[in-house]
């Protein structure tokens, strides 16, 4: 085996949020279809170097279980496994020298009690007992690099050990044990650097020692590396694939060594030389694509060539497809209008890139058709599903649906049955032309068949990270699939329940009171409750409301409602908020009276009014202020605002009129982007929204950004006022609101520096040095306290003053 190999993921992210390296592309094929489970490290994902480390088969269970044949049947595996890998070497040294030199037997009871421990004080065999002490001081110095941390290898404790190790094999009377020894020295030898002398070790001991042992495995893999390290690099590739296809010990490692062996994918014909037939040649260039991340159709066409039976051909064949999904499918999803992926990725999507899938995704359903028909293939059901979900991708159902009739007819194991099932789902919901209320009832026991293979499947452990795959394939049905044919359909109000649908399989087990349903996202816009509030209007959630509070919902729809992250309140209050976005106060005020005040108890951070809406401030701020003596609710600011529009209508007093459109203008301004009360409007606030240009936003968003509307009244108490303090009061909050009006260039806009800086310069023109506002706050007003007070608080103001 090779030393120290640090792994890094095929694509390197710069920065923002980590994708999850087993769910950041839409999937809906399962991974774990292959027969072999043991490949399961080598399963596709782009982000990692494997799938995940750990070994198939670890290797201390396997070496200790060998001392049982050596003990006899009164030892077990576990008293074995206690024996040799757990108990430390002062417990084996004290019973050593108890039945050497009859010393006091000081070990734990537990060390006593075990069978290897009681065949040791029965047989007095001080052989194999002295050889288990000699591995325990020769583990800390063969064992490999845990992650970042490189093991501090001594050499020179190592050299006496290499020495010792050597007389005692020379010693030793059995073959079992001295194979043992041979084994622990070449270690050492490997370890140490001394590559020359572990291949000799190598070639005169273990090679030559005919006990059946695991060892001969690892010894084998050991010279090999060493053989790499001595410049016969292709030589140990051959090796180390051999290793890889007879054995599931050191599957990892041996797979892991053949790589860095080869430092690139055109050695492999230098490689395949080395093999004596059709079977090891296949063998090898399967270990080639492995863990490839590239289209690599043609080594699969290659190793069923010379291999149709070839055990790694079913993983290959499932990563093809998964690298479709990812490359392929996934960006046309997110390309696609309505649905919200609910996991993080990276890929842009290039419609080059695309097109290169979508070609090998129709030759793949071709060719895994093909291999579906031949003798020699034992898993057939596999190609056959998977040709009609290539198919399914590629958008050729009535192929896909052939395929799946096919399939059904082959002997399909319960995995590929599950399988069969899903893409026949995905099938029958794409096809359709229109989902309507029968279509509904036609699919919901398969939705719920789903739903229960998430609920109840048994998580994957892989290293730190729990897969849960089921989940994920509801999930992305029900978030992507679903949600887009009911926006296309125009439906937006069953696309955000089946988004609320999706996320609540990943919330069985957490606390319906968290205030994340899915904190794992962490991301703008992923959950339902952000995507009703940012994507519906007053009249899609009014349907949405209807529909959940409805007694004639179909069973569909009542599935939806009842299995969902979004609760009526949540919905009543955004609807309150949507007619406040649209200025409807009447309506606003009717949705927010239905509210119970627990809803916003329960959670502040759903709506928080610390500060005062109604603050009379010269810069903007989200800091608190004096003037935040009063609390608000989203109620009674409305209320408040209904009060001051009747106040502005009444009467004849000019004054009192200008003073409420003047209230009602600070209102507008503070529930703004740049007021200390954005929450009115918006759910999130992040510090570069406000440099979003207009034609990215929604209508709501131009006056959310824009503050239109106070700007609009902030003009009438202009009008309508006679204090000329209070008139200048007026104009700058007005050219305060003019300037968020205008777009700030962004150098992403622009190729050139020079023209990013023309277009600053023209910004700042528009912004304050022609601003109508100020001209005649400068030429009318410039007497009064306030302008003063403005001046030496607003830097706009003061360069506009001079001119700067």
């Amino acid at each position: 085996m090779l030393a120290t190999l640090v792994l890094f993921p095929y694509n390197i992210i710069g920065c923002g949020p980590d994708a999850d390296p087993y769910d950041y592309f839409t999937s809906f094929f399962n991974s774990n279809l292959t027969e072999n489970k043991n490949l399961k490290p080598f399963y596709y994902t782009s982000y990692r170097f494997l799938y995940h480390e750990q070994e198939p088969v670890p290797v201390k269970y396997v070496t200790s279980a060998e001392w049982t044949g050596y003990c006899g049947k009164a030892v077990n595996e576990k008293d074995a496994y206690e024996f040799v890998c757990r108990y430390a070497h002062k417990d084996l040294s004290s019973l050593y020298f108890h039945l050497e030199k009859k010393q006091p037997l000081n070990i734990p009871d537990s060390v006593k009690k075990n069978g290897m421990a009681q065949y040791f004080t029965k047989s007095n065999d001080l052989e194999a007992l002295g050889y288990l002490m000699y591995a325990k001081q020769a583990e800390p110095f063969v064992t490999g690099d845990e992650g970042w941390e490189q093991v501090q290898r001594d050499s020179i404790k190592m050299a006496r050990l290499i020495k010792n190790g050597q007389q005692l094999y020379a010693a030793a009377k059995k073959d079992f044990i001295r194979l043992r020894y041979a084994y622990q020295v070449m270690r050492l030898l490997h370890y140490s650097g001394r590559f020359a002398e572990c291949i000799k070790w190598y070639e005169e001991t273990i090679a030559l020692n005919k006990t059946a042992s695991v060892l001969h495995e690892l010894s084998l893999s050991l010279n090999a590396g060493a053989m790499a390290r001595t410049g016969k690099r292709s030589e140990a590739a051959y090796v180390f694939s051999k290793l890889f296809a007879q054995s599931n010990i050191k599957k990892v490692s041996n797979y892991m060594s053949f790589r860095f062996t080869n430092y690139s994918f055109e050695e492999r014909e230098k490689n395949l030389q080395h093999c004596r037939n059709n079977e090891e040649r296949a063998n090898m260039l399967g270990l080639f694509a492995l863990g490839d991340p590239y289209n690599r159709i043609e080594i699969l066409k290659e190793i069923y060539r010379l291999s149709p039976s070839s055990p790694l051909l079913d993983v290959l064949a499932i990563r093809e497809i998964n690298k479709i999904e990812e490359n392929y499918l996934t960006p046309l999803l997110r390309k696609t209008e309505g649905g919200k992926a609910l996991n993080l990725s990276w890929n842009d999507g290039k419609d080059s890139v695309m097109n290169v899938y979508y070609k090998e995704a129709r030759e793949l359903a071709g060719f895994y058709h093909s291999i579906s028909q031949h003798t020699a293939v034992k898993n057939k059901g596999l190609y056959e599903i998977g040709a009609a979900y290539l198919n399914y991708i590629t958008k050729n159902y009535t192929d896909a649906k052939a395929l799946l009739q096919s399939a059904e007819k082959m002997a399909l194991s319960p995995e590929l049955k599950d399988q069969w099932q899903l893409t026949n789902i995905l099938l029958t919901i794409s096809a359709k032309e229109k989902i309507d209320a029968a279509f509904e009832e036609q699919i919901l026991p398969s939705v719920q068949w789903l739903e229960k293979k998430a609920k109840t499947e048994k998580a994957w452990k892989a290293d730190w990270h729990e897969v849960n795959l089921w989940k994920q394939f509801y999930r992305n049905l029900m978030s992507e699939i679903l949600a887009q044919r009911y926006h296309a359909q125009g439906d937006l109000h069953k696309e955000t329940l089946a988004i609320g649908a999706a996320e609540k399989i990943f919330t069985t087990a957490m606390d319906e009171n968290a205030e994340e349903y899915y904190p794992y996202y962490g991301i703008f816009e992923t959950s339902a409750l952000n995507f009703l509030r940012y994507r519906l209007n007053s009249k899609q959630v009014e349907q949405l409301h209807s529909l959940m509070q409805s007694g004639t919902a179909n069973k569909f729809e009542q599935y939806l409602i009842k299995n969902n992250t979004l609760s009526a309140d949540d919905v009543k209050d955004f609807a309150g908020t949507a007619y406040l976005r649209e200025f409807n106060l009447a309506k606003a005020e009717e949705w927010f009276k239905t509210i119970p005040a627990a809803y916003y108890k329960k959670d502040p951070y759903k709506t928080y009014m610390a500060a005062n809406p109604f603050a009379d401030l010269i810069n903007d701020t989200h800091a608190p202020t004096k003037q935040d003596t009063v609390t608000y609710s989203k109620l009674s600011f409305v209320q408040k605002i209904r009060r001051l529009e009747k106040d502005a209508s009444a009467g004849t007093n000019n004054e009192k009129k200008a003073k409420a459109y003047y209230e009602i203008a600070k209102g507008y301004y503070n529930m703004s982007y740049w007021g200390n009360s954005w929450m009115l409007m918006a759910y999130e606030w992040h510090s570069m929204d406000g440099l979003k240009h207009d034609s990215l936003m929604q209508k709501w968003e131009k006056e959310y950004y824009g503050v239109y509307k106070a700007e609009e009244y902030y003009k009438k108490a202009f009008t309508l006022g006679k204090d000329n303090s209070f008139k200048a009061r007026c104009l700058f909050m007005a050219a305060k609101c003019r300037q968020k009006q205008i777009a700030i260039p962004q150098y992403s806009q622009y190729k050139e520096w020079e023209q990013y800086q023309r277009a600053e310069e023209a910004y700042r023109k528009k912004i304050f040095r022609n601003d109508e506002y100020f001209a005649a706050l400068k030429k009318d007003y410039a007497g009064t306290a306030f302008y003063k007070e403005a001046l030496n608080t607003c830097s706009y103001l003061k360069d506009f003053s001079v001119k700067k």
